[in-house]
């Protein structure tokens, strides 16, 4: 069994000296464009916001990340839900081409699902689930969703107190997270979008997801790299598909320019 404290240790120890270079230690997604937005892939032992309005495919890209890790870079994972159940979840996901089913049952993807009445102990009971991580040698985390954990609190105070809680024992995890997120409404491209609670602030990256309509008024899904601490990831706008193989991203092949227009804050 590894040790909390080694874990724990992991995003302060991401930059590896190498004789005079620096090197970051990579979490690859696995989904296609979106490792070449983020220079490589996440940050290990790194916390991400991923935001956007409903529907977008925040969940789908969540739960690719874990299958990804299970599948193709031997790294378990685990999926909490706030939200939904773990047969809800298992539901939403049926259309894809994944086979959670064999990756829970070999072990490789563990689900934990709190009802609402019970979310406070998720929040404030933490041992159990980092024992969990430690035993299973979790490396990926979903939660999905922040909500149930911000309605817990009465005012903006009490909440931000808590989602630093949760940061905290995020980092004892040591694991390469994403949090899920709603958007607050009428998000467009040229308003810098932010989340309902604020976790962005909290977290060491931040992704978000739009719906753009083009000229004939067909909605488009489309994703954002809009933090990541320590690296030059993609400032740029990049279309987004959902198949059934999951979400992939349409990253142009010419370099973004360096400037771009100011967006407007809400």
């Amino acid at each position: 069994m590894r040790r909390s404290h080694d874990r724990k240790t992991k995003f302060y120890e991401l930059l590896l000296v190498e004789g005079e270079q620096m090197k970051r230690d990579i979490v690859q997604s696995g989904i296609s464009g979106l490792d070449a937005m983020m220079d490589g892939g996440f940050t290990k032992g790194s916390i991400t916001t991923l935001s956007g309005p409903t529907g977008c495919g925040k969940s789908t890209l969540a739960m690719q990340f874990l299958v990804n890790g299970a599948e193709k870079f031997a790294e378990p994972g685990l999926y909490i839900a706030l939200e939904e159940t773990r047969s809800s979840t298992y539901a939403n996901m049926a259309s894809y081409s994944w086979n959670i089913a064999r990756l829970e049952q070999d072990k490789k993807i563990l689900f934990l699902d709190y009802p609402i009445h019970e979310v406070d102990q998720f929040l404030f009971k933490n041992s159990a689930i980092e024992e969990l991580i430690m035993t299973m040698g979790i490396e990926r985390v979903v939660i999905d969703s922040i909500m149930p954990i911000a309605l817990l609190f009465q005012t903006d105070d009490e909440r931000q107190k808590g989602f630093l809680k949760l940061i905290e024992n995020i980092r004892r995890w040591g694991t390469t997270t994403i949090i899920v997120s709603e958007d607050t409404p009428a998000t467009t491209q040229d308003v810098l979008p932010r989340t309902k609670y604020g976790m962005e602030s909290l977290t060491d990256s931040w992704m978000h997801m739009y719906y753009l309509y083009d000229e004939e008024g067909n909605r488009k899904r489309a994703l954002e790299v809009l933090k990541m601490k320590g690296v030059p990831h993609m400032n740029r706008i990049v279309p987004l598909s959902i198949s059934a193989d999951g979400v992939s991203l349409q990253v142009p092949l010419s370099k973004p320019a360096k400037a771009a227009a100011p967006r407007k804050e809400r």
